[in-house]
């Protein structure tokens, strides 16, 4: 039992031991002379103790690599709307959630959160699908301060990437020429807002539903009929003004497109891809079989464009006893299975599973109205355990700055508590005194200086001795 219903720990290295003194420490490191590199204070360990460092992005083909070429792949898991979390008195603050999905103590990694941002939620009505246009610029300003501006701090404090969606998924026709107004309001005002946040992504349109070829008809197989490409063509010409909205207030963030029946086409996307640069497309299914063999439909197009399944998940059952719908229903020995192969034969997918919540449909998690306690749901019905452990198991891989490192004095430092951080210079899984010395003798070594971001202890992007002080007050 991991302990998924504990209060929230104190981060990482902010648990240090102030008694200790610089005279202390050189008579521990036996480093002799350490230099003028100690005479000024210690420093605080970065915001980015529990999570990893989060460069600006940039698209390379069919890959996001980050500021050293490196190829990056971000894994996590959607949360509630803050609008929606903050109108349910039996829900927490989208904040102390991304706490827990952030948490190495409870066995979570999540290294991306997808936010959706409905626009009845900006407005504070239960109606989460409001007529267009939804809500006034005045009111997506108070929204983004009171609620918005938190989720995006906290991520930036426990060093993890941000999606902020828009969150339709209900609007059956997606050129309505109100909807329009609607989208270039809401990107004119949050896409400026954070475009100096390198950990902040934008998905343009949850989920466009129509017009598409077979709508009405229920067919899946309308995807791939010999009029389909009109259907991707007519979406591209709808949504390019929205991305061009966003690019032209943040040039550097990484922008997510979906497409229409519910972000199901992402086949197209190679076929005729949107204008901009560093542009990603969006795959959202469930247990769809209309949407099987997965690398079909999501797959083929990964081979050349960038891909994140921004929604994917399954259930079994309902505690409460409701039939599941078919296109949520699985086991985890079938659709987790499945989930997880096509990820290993496609590691460069971005995926962020749906949902970290116990409401929103297929949850990972049970709600208990006495205690308000979360309990995390698993066995063959439920995905929470299923992916949590293997976020868990891919915590450290195409993360940015702490992979593939260099030998030091023989041996790979290794990254304790899942942080990004390489803190255990002799790999004898503590953090002692032993490691500060080392780190200390080698600071200024190819080994450590080619890979700042495993050793970068203060987050201010060099490594130098204020790094080696932070480490021993962490001792």
């Amino acid at each position: 039992m991991t302990g998924e219903d504990t209060g929230h720990r104190t981060d990482g290295y902010r648990r240090t031991r102030r008694g200790r003194t610089r005279r202390n420490f050189l008579r521990l490191a036996g480093a002799g002379t350490l230099g003028t590199g100690l005479a000024v204070g210690a420093t605080e360990v970065g915001a980015a103790a529990t999570g990893i460092p989060t460069p600006w992005l940039q698209r390379e083909g069919n890959l996001l690599v980050d500021d050293t070429g490196e190829r990056v792949t971000l894994r996590g898991v959607n949360v509630v709307a803050p609008g929606r979390a903050n109108q349910n008195h039996w829900r927490r603050p989208v904040p102390e959630t991304i706490d827990h999905a952030t948490d190495p103590e409870r066995d979570w990694y999540a290294r991306v959160i997808r936010v959706p941002i409905q626009p009845g939620g900006v407005t504070g009505s239960n109606d989460e699908e409001p007529d267009s246009v939804a809500f006034t610029r005045s009111e997506l300003e108070t929204y983004c301060a009171d609620l918005l501006d938190p989720v995006v701090e906290k991520c930036a404090e426990r060093g993890v990437y941000c999606i902020l969606d828009y969150h339709r998924h209900k609007t059956d026709d997606y050129t309505r020429p109100e909807l329009h107004d609607e989208l270039t309001l809401f990107w004119e005002t949050v896409a400026p807002r954070y475009a100096d946040q390198s950990h902040v992504l934008y998905e343009v349109y949850n989920e466009p539903i129509g017009p598409y070829v077979g709508d009405g008809q229920n067919d899946d197989r309308g995807l791939l009929h010999d009029d389909a490409e009109d259907t991707w063509l007519n979406w591209r010409e709808t949504a390019q003004p929205w991305v061009d909205t966003i690019r032209d207030a943040a040039s550097d963030n990484i922008v997510l497109i979906g497409s229409p029946r519910w972000s199901q086409w992402t086949w197209w996307a190679p076929n005729n891809e949107f204008s901009g640069d560093n542009l990603a497309y969006v795959g959202h299914v469930y247990t769809h079989e209309g949407l099987r063999p997965l690398s079909k439909y999501f797959g083929e197009p990964a081979a050349e464009v960038p891909v994140f399944m921004s929604e994917f998940g399954y259930q079994n059952e309902r505690h409460d006893g409701a039939p599941v719908p078919p296109f949520l229903k699985g086991t985890t020995s079938t659709a987790g299975a499945e989930f997880e192969q096509f990820f290993a034969d496609h590691d460069h997918i971005h995926w962020q599973a749906w949902c970290f919540d116990h409401s929103w449909a297929p949850p990972m998690f049970e709600f208990d109205d006495a205690t308000h306690e979360w309990t995390i749901q698993g066995g063959e019905d439920y995905q929470g355990v299923f992916f949590r452990d293997l976020l868990k198991e891919l915590k450290d891989t195409n993360v940015p700055g702490g992979t593939d490192l260099d030998p030091i004095e023989g041996t790979v430092p290794a990254d304790r508590d899942g942080d990004g951080l390489h803190e255990d210079f002799n790999g004898n899984g503590d953090l002692d005194f032993p490691d500060v010395n080392r780190f200390f003798q080698h600071t200024d070594a190819s080994a450590v200086q080619d890979h700042v971001g495993a050793y970068d202890f203060t987050g201010d992007g060099t490594v130098d001795m204020q790094d080696v002080l932070a480490l021993f007050e962490a001792v």
